[in-house]
């Protein structure tokens, strides 16, 4: 799951769009129809889709299904010869797959707030392009920590690597943008003595706090980073978060070399630059 477990919960932000998000809609549209497709099966049903469309580490390593044995291993006794699975399409389908209502719920609700503006400001076409390209770096990294013990033969879901990117590049494109974000008690009590912090609106349990995005963003990288550091057997792949993010950081200063190279504005500007107005909205 993206989101960070007893923590934060981003819920919207201060940071209008010039244009309409429809790829994010659109994937997470994707994401809702899988996970209602995938909630209508059962029994064997569900674990074969599951299998034939998730990314398992050994498979992708070795670019061919599993054995026999190794099969057995994950399916148990809904294990069949045949299944017709493409092992490098995996790597694309396992983004579109949720392990169950709070895993979606999470992803999609940091896809919505955070999704919307990268799309914005890298356009719609290169923003697909992006997304693929962050969820697929997630899954190597995932592979390469995963592949040689048990979790080699655990299938990986989930758009949380794809994601995690968007998240890396609106920390390089939007770092002082505010965020409103749900915090449980106590944490909320510290919005008294950070900068720039402060309570929205206090719910007892929690309450809505509104801080700047690079200090929630940089704390939900603290927190993936710190579990890959110290292990956790919650099935979480914190690898595969770490991983995206730092791809979506990455791509955002490749992007921009690009464009600079052209004499086109980049996606992530200099600070105190003049930037030229927003096109016409159609």
């Amino acid at each position: 799951m993206i989101g960070l477990p007893a923590a934060v919960m981003p819920i919207g932000d201060v940071n209008p769009t010039r244009r309409r998000a429809v790829v994010t809609w659109i994937l997470v549209g994707v994401n809702v129809a899988v996970f209602v497709y995938q909630a209508g099966l059962a029994g064997c049903a569900e674990a074969q889709f599951l299998y034939r469309f998730a990314a398992v580490p050994r498979e992708l390593l070795q670019g061919a299904s599993l054995g026999p044995a190794e099969l057995g291993a994950v399916l148990g006794p809904c294990a069949v010869t045949g299944l017709d699975k493409s092992v490098p399409a995996s790597a694309v389908t396992a983004m579109f797959l949720h392990g169950g209502l709070a895993h979606l719920l999470g992803n999609m609700v940091f896809l919505v707030v955070f999704g919307n503006n990268v799309e914005d400001r890298l356009g719609r076409v290169r923003f697909v392009g992006f997304y693929l390209v962050g969820g697929l770096a997630a899954t190597a990294a995932h592979v390469m920590v995963s592949f040689d013990g048990p979790g080699g033969l655990t299938p990986l879901v989930g758009a949380s690597g794809a994601i995690a990117a968007i998240l890396g590049a609106y920390l390089v494109m939007f770092p002082r943008a505010s965020v409103f974000t749900l915090v449980p008690f106590p944490l909320y009590l510290l919005a008294v003595v950070l900068p720039r912090v402060r309570i929205r609106s206090l719910l007892l349990v929690v309450a809505v706090v509104v801080m700047p995005a690079w200090m929630m963003l940089a704390g939900w990288f603290a927190l993936q980073f710190l579990a890959v550091r110290n292990p956790v057997a919650d099935g979480v792949a914190y690898e595969a978060h770490v991983a995206g993010f730092l791809a979506g950081l990455l791509l955002v200063f490749v992007l921009d070399r690009g464009r600079r190279r052209r004499g086109q504005p980049t996606f992530h500007p200099v600070r105190g630059a003049r930037r030229p107005p927003p096109p016409p909205r159609r």
